[in-house]
């Protein structure tokens, strides 16, 4: 059987998969973009950040891309396409619960946090819907000129030699068979590609331990309405805290909910691992029951909710972390979702992996058949390496602190601290190498330093040692502190973080 030949086969059409073969069939390579399944589909990953909208609307204009700009906020998403299901996202909220007792909301606000990430509703970021938002992207490569093969199943890969690549598929019922020079999986936790070559796992270097209960549902309470309710001053919110990443923080997990302008709302627990360990001989949906139970103003917001029909049932993991350890190769590369994952706790999943997309395409584009293809790509893989550790160490702090709200806000900032730096470099026309800043030697130091700090205090739980940690970590971060985090006079509501635009 002749092989159909392109320049670079792309396995997995998510958005990132998308994206990437659309941009490179832009700069003149021949893609070919392969999924085993078909859109629509329900997946999850859905919370868009400031970062995220500043590297699409990058890479729209980059790569005359006109059609993604509007993705990249929420008023111009509306506007455009009302039918791709969104949410709006204007900031980040955290709420901490105790184990059996009704939420009593502090005039003070000591057991909530809000983070803006935006000022106002037209330029706030979105909770994406992946099932409209993949589908759409995978129709814009093949417009674009990509060929989109769907329901193709990968049945082997051959590396014949560097840059020579067969693959044996089954597409439409028949055999189908595809060369190409270059590689790129973007298959998530599938891992076709690793598992193909031979590559090693390396989970064991992840420091977080969580796993995850989570469905989309229909008919869940609002929670700006049960503050309300509860006698909340809500009026000192810098936004409606259910337009956010929203988290209920329990003593050794949290509860994301993300809401949807067409009545979805998805919701998922993540637990510590170490302290919660899966007990597969308790039902699913047992589990999550017991738990909403134990937070009674959570559980009221479920009251009345129900199974959205995609997926139409709860999804309980084992434990989330997993990370090859070989992201790039001569002529193969893993896009972040698939090099590796750590925890939804910080959105940071479209973002991570819009900014690989952007690295990878540029040096596809720009070292395309040279000598230095081999280097650029030791490069990206290194700077997904230090990406996922910076991610990793950044979720595991914050874990650490989850029985000490206040801890847990001093660590948090730890990510503003990290993302709103990014967002400024990258708005001054000085955009960093890495997600995060992750590759700049005295990030990692601060990290580092701050860990030391924030495990050791989450023993301590006097008034007066929280003082000193939040003196230590406002100190420490002095350098990237751009948005007055950590001022007591903010109270715990942030106006002032949001992203230059």
């Amino acid at each position: 059987m002749k092989a159909q030949d392109f320049d670079v086969v792309v396995l997995g059409s998510g958005f990132a998969g998308s994206i990437a073969a659309m941009i490179l069939q832009r700069v003149g390579r021949r893609v070919a973009l392969i999924d085993k399944a078909r859109h629509p589909r329900f997946a999850i990953g859905e919370s868009s950040t400031p970062i995220a909208n500043m590297v699409l609307r990058d890479l729209a204009r980059r790569y005359d891309l006109p059609r993604l700009v509007p993705l990249a906020s929420y008023g111009p998403w509306q506007e455009t396409y009302p039918h791709i299901g969104c949410g709006l996202k204007r900031g980040f909220s955290y709420f901490e619960h105790q184990r059996g007792e009704t939420f009593k909301p502090s005039p003070a606000h000591t057991n909530e946090l809000l983070v803006a990430a935006s000022s106002r509703d037209r330029d706030s970021d979105t909770q994406w819907l992946r099932a409209d938002v993949d589908q759409f992207l995978c129709s814009e490569a093949a417009h674009v000129g990509a060929t989109v093969l769907e329901e193709c199943a990968v049945q082997e890969i051959h590396r014949r030699s560097v840059g020579d690549w067969i693959f044996d598929c089954r597409y439409d019922r028949q055999r189908l068979k595809l060369r190409s020079s270059f590689v790129i999986d973007s298959t998530g936790e599938a891992g076709i590609l690793p598992r193909s070559l031979g590559i090693a796992p390396c989970v064991e270097r992840c420091r977080t331990r969580s796993r995850a209960i989570f469905s989309h549902f229909r008919n869940v309470g609002s929670w700006h309405e049960s503050l309300n309710w509860l006698g909340g001053c809500t009026q000192d919110h810098p936004f409606t805290c259910d337009h956010a990443a929203q988290h209920h923080i329990f003593d050794g997990a949290w509860l994301w909910m993300l809401r949807f302008n067409n009545g979805l709302t998805s919701a998922g627990l993540v637990l510590d691992e170490a302290k919660y360990p899966l007990e597969l001989s308790r039902d699913t949906s047992t589990e999550w029951d017991q738990w909403l139970k134990c937070f009674p103003s959570v559980a009221a917001m479920f009251a009345t909710a129900e199974l959205a029909p995609s997926p139409g049932k709860l999804i309980r993991t084992a434990r989330l972390q997993r990370r090859w350890s070989q992201f790039a190769g001569d002529d193969w590369a893993l896009l972040p979702h698939t090099a590796g994952f750590i925890d939804p706790l910080h959105s940071t999943g479209i973002a991570h992996s819009l900014c690989g997309v952007e690295l990878l395409v540029q040096i596809i584009e720009q070292a395309w058949r040279s000598e230095a293809l081999a280097g650029e790509l030791r490069r990206f893989d290194q700077t997904i390496q230090q990406e996922l550790d910076i991610i990793d160490e950044l979720v595991a702090i914050c874990f650490s602190t989850f029985s000490q709200f206040e801890l847990l806000v001093i660590a948090s900032m730890l990510y503003f601290a990290l993302a709103t730096t990014y967002e400024r470099l990258r708005y001054n026309n000085q955009t960093p190498l890495a997600f995060l800043c992750a590759d700049r030697p005295e990030i990692r130091e601060l990290l580092q330093i701050a860990g030391q700090i924030l495990r050791e205090a989450a023993s301590i739980d006097t008034p007066a040692a929280v003082a000193q940690v939040r003196r230590d970590i406002t100190a420490l971060i002095a350098p990237i502190n751009h948005v007055g985090l950590l001022d007591l006079s903010q109270a715990n509501m942030y106006r002032h973080t949001v992203a230059p635009q």
